[in-house]
Order: C-alpha cells, then structure tokens, then sequence
C-alpha cells in the first residue's frame, strides 16, 4: 500500500497530487530497487534526510525522483517545504528537490517569490540524462523551473507570466528582486549594460541576448559578419604595386625600342637584325606568360596538317541490281558480259 495517497490529503488541480508526474514514469518508479528499500514508510523529516545524501539529479528511476515523488504522496506545508529544503543553504541537492516540489505544487505567486532568490546560486550539479552526465548549474536548473514547461522527463504544470500576475494584483510592481540592481542604475538600465558587457568585456552570451533585445535577426548578423569580412579583406590585400623591378625596366625597354623602330621604318634605316633580334625577343616574351599566350599560326598549320592526313573517303559499292555489278560478277567466272 506504499504507492497510494492518503485519502485526506488536498488535491492538486482537481486530483491525486502524484498524477502530476506521467503514468510511466511513477510505474518504473514504483518497480525501482531504492523505492521499495529506502522509500517505505517515510515522513517529510526523513525525505529531508535521505535528500541530504543524494548526489546527483535527473536519471529514471534516480533516487532525486523518488524522493520527489513521496513528497507529493506524503504533500508537507508548503512553509516547511521553504524552511527546510529552499532557504537552507548547506546541501545543495535538497535544495533542488525542494525548489521542484514547489514548482509543482507551489501557488503562482509563492514560486516567482522563492525560486527568483536563488539565481545568485552558482553551485555545479551533477545532472543524469538518458545517455550521458552533465553539470548543471543551480541558476541555470531554476531558470529551467520558471521558464521550460519540461524539466528532468516530468511535465510541469502551466504557471502564468509576471507580468500578468503583476496586473492582477498577485505581486508588486517592478522588476524581480537582484543583487545587480545597483549595477545596473550605474550603468544606465539593463541595455546599457549588456552593451558594456558585450563590446567591452567581450562576452557572447551579453551579445546574444543584446541583439535579441534589439530585434537583430540572423540575417542581419549575416549582412555585418559579410561587411566586416569584405572590408578587412581590403584591407589586407596588397596593392597592385609589381613585385620586382626587371619588369619595369623591360617595358621601358620595350617602349623604348618599338619608338626607335618607328623612326627608323619612317626614315628607312632599319636592318635585318634589328627584326632578327626584335623576333627573338617576341618569342621570349611568349615563352614567359607560358599558356596563357596561344599562337594562332600554330593552330592553322595543325589543322592543315590534321586535314592533310585524313583519307579520302571510298568510293560506294555498285548496286546489286545494276549492270556494272553483275557484268564484274560475269567477268570473275570467265563469262561474257551481257548486252
């Protein structure tokens, strides 16, 4: 009888207060090894004791969702559960079990009241998922509380924004309680200093949330990254200054020679051995830029000699049913030829 609720107990959103973890969930619970051992008979202070021993969360079946699932068998006053488990500062793990439990049962108002407090913790907790550990912050696990509708495998039950509340009347007007208010009324609002952070101190994540603040979208980041890169680029290309000298000195040179071979054209004074020479260099010239200079005289003489090769095509075979063929056929056997 250790996986029924006490009849007299409230409950929770119109039913027993252990549906609100899923079906298959508290069965693989119930059929766990530490349920049936450790789990039996217990009261609130013993979960507060057991709690004080585990050492990681997450996981199924995990000692941490045993626990809390006889929390909400056993359903302790919720001032207990922020006396004993949230507000004690020296085991971290049944803090988290409590900050749960009280996220599950918790009135709207009581859980931004009690949770928000607790994003000044820092602590590491050593989180079992389905495949793998990883660590988990205590801040970020709170985070997950008030923001996801999903943590740790179990379905949350829906809790209304702050602001809402704040409309209603459930909760004072202003932002939630931090220990950066006065850095921030140094800084000028949350913006200004998300931008220090961001640009100053280098720090993605305030440059994340910056932009999600101001509406950047992705595209937009695209667009900046494509112009920083463009621009650097630029920068850093080298002018289109030659890299050696000789190659200057040779167009002067060149320049030079083709006035003076003018000149010598008009006036009638050039020699075969200026053309001899100037021909040499030509094919220098040619040599050098490799590929990327094509003779056209060479492609002609190819062709021509590719075309020179090629056989003539034969002659086509006579008909069968013409005289010439069969006057051939007559002739090979030693017989007239017809008339």
């Amino acid at each position: 009888m250790a996986n029924i609720t006490d009849p007299l107990i409230r409950a929770i959103q119109g039913s027993d207060p252990q549906n609100l973890m899923e079906y298959i969930t508290r069965q693989k619970i119930y059929d766990s090894r530490y349920w049936k051992e450790e789990c039996f008979g217990l009261a609130a202070v013993d979960v507060l004791e057991k709690a004080a021993k585990i050492q990681t969360i997450g996981g199924l079946p995990s000692k941490f969702l045993c626990l809390t699932l006889k929390l909400l068998q056993l359903q302790p006053d919720a001032e207990d559960i922020i006396e004993s488990f949230i507000q004690q500062d020296d085991f971290k793990y049944v803090r988290a079990l409590g900050a749960l439990y009280l996220r599950m049962t918790g009135r709207p108002d009581d859980i931004y009241s009690e949770l928000e407090p607790l994003y000044r913790d820092f602590r590491k907790l050593r989180c079992r998922r389905y495949q793998d550990w990883t660590l988990l912050y205590m801040d970020e696990f709170i985070h997950q509380l008030l923001t996801e509708t999903q943590v740790l495998g179990i379905t949350l039950p829906r809790l209304p924004a702050r602001a809402t509340l704040q409309e209603a009347g459930y909760m004072d007007d202003g932002p939630r309680p931090t220990a950066l208010r006065e850095v921030l009324e140094d800084a000028g609002g949350p913006l200004e200093f998300l931008k220090q952070k961001a640009f100053q101190q280098n720090s993605q994540a305030a440059l994340d949330l910056y932009e999600k603040r101001q509406g950047i979208t992705t595209k937009d980041k695209k667009k900046k990254d494509k112009e920083t890169t463009s621009t650097s680029t630029k920068r850093d290309e080298p002018d289109d200054k030659p890299t050696t000298k000789s190659s200057d000195d040779e167009r002067q040179d060149d320049k030079k020679r083709k006035h003076s071979s003018k000149r010598k054209k008009e006036e009638g004074e050039v020699n075969d051995d200026d053309e001899k020479s100037s021909k040499k260099k030509k094919k220098k010239k040619d040599r050098s830029y490799g590929s990327l200079v094509k003779d056209s005289r060479k492609k002609s003489k190819s062709k021509s000699s590719e075309a020179d090769d090629i056989p003539a095509p034969a002659a086509p075979p006579p008909d069968e049913n013409s005289e010439e063929y069969w006057n051939e056929q007559r002739a090979k056997l030693g017989l007239k030829a017809l008339k």
